[in-house]
């Protein structure tokens, strides 16, 4: 027994577990849902994916943790053929095929709505502390950049 023609809707959960099973991802603390609309017909199907998911991140200037809202929505179309394809805007499935492996697709998708640059919005938001270490790093690593060779050009006028 097959899909009805119509719109067959699925929700699943996205989690740390999901995002460990890509080990170069670079959101790795992430929480949330993927809406999927699956519009079947006798010829056609289209998915509508909505994704929603809560990433949880350190600043890049004090490690303070952060929290980004990663939303995005697409669309896929998918098309019976002789062979299996994937593209990003067009599917093509074989008659073989029954499952739809939507994971490549999430992650993808994820990723696409990062930030970026993950920092505070405002520099003032970030910890002080941290930031009195950064700051005082990048002080003396500029003195120590200087080639005191070319101290005698800054006098000339």
């Amino acid at each position: 027994m097959g899909l009805k023609p119509g719109n067959h809707t699925v929700q699943m959960d996205v989690d740390p577990e999901f995002f460990a099973c890509f080990p170069e991802s670079e959101i790795q603390n992430a929480k949330g849902v993927m809406d999927v609309i699956l519009e079947y017909s006798e010829t056609t199907m289209t998915l509508r994916l909505a994704l929603d998911i809560t990433w949880r991140v350190p600043c890049g200037r004090c490690l303070e943790e952060l929290t980004y809202p990663l939303k995005v929505e697409d669309k896929i179309a998918i098309r019976f053929g002789e062979k299996t394809e994937y593209n990003d805007a067009l599917w093509i499935l074989s008659k073989n095929e029954f499952e739809l492996d939507l994971s490549q697709t999430i992650y993808e998708l994820a990723h696409l709505a990062r930030p970026p640059h993950q920092v505070h919005e405002n520099e003032s938001e970030c910890d002080p502390n941290m930031l009195g270490y950064t700051s005082n790093d990048l002080i003396e690593e500029s003195k120590k950049l200087t080639d005191p060779r070319w101290d005698a050009l800054k006098n000339l006028k």
